[in-house]
């Protein structure tokens, strides 16, 4: 079981995660926590993960753009493979 383990390498620069992503397939999940809205985006094994206190946020808005335009697929959840299908 050990080496089922996977590790996402989470950074905190934007432009870093932006420049790395090239033409790379990538995920992105939006998050509401308490009244404040949390994005992370993943593509290969990098990850960037920032809350922001409004959804209007000129960064967070650039960020969505990034994804669309990359077509970067929406994360709504996630589950155990053995629990998709019942």
């Amino acid at each position: 079981m050990l080496g089922d383990i996977k590790v996402v390498n989470i950074i905190e620069d934007w432009d870093v995660l932006a420049e790395y992503a090239g033409e790379k397939l990538g995920f992105y999940q939006l998050l509401g926590n308490e009244g404040a809205i949390e994005i992370r985006v993943q593509t290969g094994r990098i990850g960037f993960k920032k809350e922001f206190k409004a959804g209007d946020d000129s960064e967070l808005l650039k960020i969505l753009d990034f994804c669309k335009k990359h077509r970067y697929i929406q994360i709504s959840e996630h589950l155990r493979d053995e629990e998709f299908f019942k």
